[in-house]
């Protein structure tokens, strides 16, 4: 690819096509998971203006020019850009020379017994290339969708489309960010960082193209400022972030946006955040194994004495919410942590395992509808005794009593959020996992000052880890009165 097409360059020059970092990375990871599944599916959330979609016409042209049996299908989120993508394809084969030598011998370039508007068909091999608005009429062997975030009908297209595809045959999908709650973060939310055989995602950042970097002066010397140094993280080198804090002088924070670093930034909400942003960046993200026995149940540190559990319990279902756990030591260390769409009462085995681990301590659990469910199917386990119980005053009989579970309501959810908040603030809690971090992004004010998840995002990530964070309390108020007793 890097040899014999042609196409059009940003300065209106006529060039040979070669891969550019971006698409050398895109390429090498699509590679492995050919390697490893037989096929692709990749989920791609890319910044502006990588050559993504180039790059995977171009290979889609070339598979048409070689091989037989081809049907590649590109498509498009608008008509006009279905347009020029296809001009692109179109003004490369005519660029490809009549014969091509090769290894094999002389390979004559195909001619087409037709192309319109949209499609480059090839009968001496019966291969097309074509560019649509959907796949819906087609069984392609290839499939690329671009800029799925941008379409107002992207639901229903993918729910057309990918029925129809064979087991084997690739699917990439590629596009901007566009904000939060459209059916492409969905999908996105959905599969990120999930190890089976559906979607696989990548995150191509902005800092990706060669030319985003800035010579440096002689004994220069780059310093971030504290909303940047989350970029430390990241393998870049002092010329890219000279250039990003260029734009970053520029643009200030609207940079997160138009050159994102990472996915999270991608996705900036526009609302008034709870969590502070700068704060957010520099959380350390640990790495992790997953467990043997329960899948999506990571282990991140060994346990250890007096473990606090945060539980947010979900309906599960197809389109149901993840429940989620976590587990903090005493230091508020990220030990463990569970998502999963799982009914309430099979949540009780995931618990179990983590109290087989050795991860002993007081669980706390919302005391919700679901939550319901998970605490009156925990009486069947002999680590009962650890749930979390609210001590309360009952009205009828006027005597001490206890509730088990968390209760969160409009009273308690705010002030819990707040202390939460706090914890984060002052650097009591500086590990989480990256579905949390994601979280806090799009974790909002409404118009009445009430904390929520931003429309189409989630919480439930936050609100285990709150509930975690508030077992510390309870810990500490234990501890202090069984020394007041042993005192007296």
């Amino acid at each position: 690819l890097s040899h014999l097409y042609n196409i059009v360059d940003k300065n209106a020059q006529t060039i040979i096509f070669k891969r550019n970092q971006a698409q050398e990375k895109l390429n090498a990871y699509m590679r492995e998971l050919k390697e490893q599944y037989g096929y692709v599916r990749l989920i791609i959330l890319k910044a502006r203006q990588l050559g993504v979609t180039t790059d995977r016409l171009l290979d889609g042209l070339d598979d048409c020019i070689l091989k037989t049996n081809q049907n590649i299908v590109i498509t498009a989120h608008n008509r006009e850009k279905q347009k020029e993508i296809f001009q692109k394809v179109k003004y490369s084969y005519q660029k490809v020379p009549e014969a091509l030598k090769t290894d094999k011998g002389i390979r004559y370039k195909p001619k087409p017994k037709y192309d319109n508007v949209n499609e480059l068909y090839f009968p001496n091999n019966n291969s097309k290339i074509q560019v649509s608005l959907d796949s819906r009429s087609w069984t392609p062997s290839k499939l690329h969708i671009t800029e799925l975030a941008f379409r107002t009908d992207a639901r229903e297209m993918m729910a057309g489309t990918l029925p129809s595809m064979p087991k084997q045959s690739d699917i990439v999908i590629e596009t901007t960010a566009n904000g939060v709650g459209n059916y492409f973060y969905e999908m996105r939310y959905k599969y990120y960082g999930r190890d089976d055989w559906e979607f696989k995602t990548i995150f191509i950042g902005r800092w990706f193209a060669d030319e985003y970097r800035v010579t440096l002066q002689p004994k220069e010397v780059i310093k971030l400022p504290a909303e940047l140094a989350h970029l430390d993280a990241l393998d870049l080198d002092d010329e890219q972030k000279k250039r990003y804090l260029q734009q970053y002088d520029i643009l200030g924070r609207d940079v997160f946006q138009e050159y994102p670093s990472t996915p999270e930034e991608a996705f900036l909400t526009t609302g008034d955040t709870v969590f502070s942003l700068q704060l957010v960046k520099n959380l350390s993200i640990l790495p992790y194994k997953e467990d043997e026995k329960i899948a999506k149940l990571r282990i991140y540190a060994p346990p250890k004495d007096n473990c606090l559990y945060g539980i947010d319990t979900a309906e599960w279902g197809k389109d149901g919410d993840n429940s989620c756990i976590k587990v903090r030591d005493q230091d508020l260390n990220l030990l463990a942590c569970y998502y999963g769409t799982i009914p309430p009462d099979m949540l009780c085995e995931v618990i179990d395992r983590l109290i087989e681990l050795g991860y002993k301590g007081i669980i706390g659990i919302e005391r919700n509808n679901t939550g319901l469910t998970t605490i009156t199917k925990a009486k069947d386990y002999p680590w009962y005794s650890m749930l979390y119980a609210e001590r309360t005053i009952d009205k009828i009989s006027n005597q001490p009593t206890r509730k088990y579970g968390r209760q969160t309501n409009t009273k308690t959810r705010p002030l819990m959020i707040n202390e939460y908040e706090e914890a984060i603030r002052r650097g009591f809690i500086t590990q989480v996992d990256e579905r949390l971090r994601t979280e806090m992004y799009s974790f909002i004010y409404n118009e009445k000052h009430k904390p929520e998840a931003q429309e189409g995002t989630h919480d439930d990530a936050i609100m285990a880890d709150a509930i975690c964070y508030q077992m510390r309390k309870e810990l500490a108020y234990d501890m202090s009165r069984a020394l007041q007793n042993e005192s007296e």
